[in-house]
């Protein structure tokens, strides 16, 4: 589809914006590289037709074996400030 100025101004008013005359044709421009990237990717491959078990193998697993995880007080130990058994933070949202 090629993109000119008419089509443009009917987007525009389409949408209900309001573009300056003097930034239409770098919406032009901005359109026709969009549309040339969805071009692209139409020529994407369609796999579809992919067998679900070609599709699972495809995916990295990891192993679900225990690991050891660090205590609490190891992780509040260089804490600069701790509530109990928490980090204490300052409050950065306002309540109205």
């Amino acid at each position: 589809m090629p993109v000119d100025k008419k089509l443009v101004e009917k987007i525009s008013k389409l949408s209900r914006l309001n573009i300056d005359e003097s930034k239409i044709n770098d919406f032009v421009s901005n359109f026709e590289e969009i549309l040339n990237y969805i071009d692209l990717l139409e020529q994407v491959p369609d796999n579809s037709n992919q067998n679900e078990e070609d599709l699972i193998s495809d995916y990295a697993t990891r192993d679900d074996s225990i690991i050891e995880k660090l205590s609490n007080d190891e992780v509040l130990m260089n804490a600069k400030n701790k509530d109990g058994k928490f980090f204490a933070v300052k409050k950065v949202i306002d309540e109205e």
